[in-house]
């Protein structure tokens, strides 16, 4: 191909052809994340005592069949990185620059169930070292947690007592000050009129 001075015009082809690769590669990547996760979701829910155990099989079919698509379409098995973004449980909270109590309320349950998992897959296979590491993550996390919820009542306690102060400033000086009213009892019913 050629321009209208004779100079050959640059090829495009590339470009579509890698825009195209990387579109089949992140479909593929998808196409492994989505069986990826259903068995391990399903799997954790049967250690768990929950699940649907006579669906692992038919699970453990559709994740190899995924990755022999993926390393069909893109020419290599997925790599470590992309199976442990598929099955990472971590929330993204996009945009997030402030690290604000909900974020770190967030950040301990992410502990307590790293820490709960951690437990869960050493005792299926009898770590006990592991198992206590596990521990002592879920009980950093639970610790985490109870920290946050006391910083959040000292707070509430002091906002709810500057409260109070600011409430009985404002009704201390619009009170009336002068003569009170004298209150005097009431007289009683004569005990010889009757109804």
């Amino acid at each position: 191909m050629e321009d209208e001075i004779g100079k050959p015009k640059p090829h495009l082809r590339l470009a579509v052809e890698n825009d195209q690769k990387a579109i089949d590669q992140a479909w593929a990547k998808e196409a492994v994340g989505w069986p990826l996760r259903e068995l391990a979701a399903n799997i954790i829910r049967v250690v768990r005592g929950a699940g649907k155990s006579y669906e692992i099989a038919g699970q453990c079919v559709s994740v190899i069949k995924a990755f022999q698509q993926y390393r069909d379409t893109v020419g290599q098995w997925p790599s470590s990185w992309e199976i442990d973004q598929a099955l990472s449980i971590s929330r993204e909270r996009h945009g997030q620059q402030t690290y604000d109590e909900a974020w770190q309320r967030e950040q301990a349950r992410d502990t307590v169930i790293r820490g709960a998992l951690q437990v869960s897959a050493s005792r299926l296979v009898g770590q006990n070292t592991q198992e206590q590491r596990g521990r002592s993550e879920m009980m950093e996390g639970l610790r985490e947690l109870e920290q946050i919820r006391e910083e959040t009542r000292k707070q509430a306690a002091e906002e709810e007592k500057a409260r109070r102060l600011s409430l009985k400033a404002r009704a201390s000086p619009s009170k009336k000050r002068g003569k009170r009213k004298t209150l005097t009892p009431r007289k009683k019913p004569d005990p010889d009129v009757s109804f």
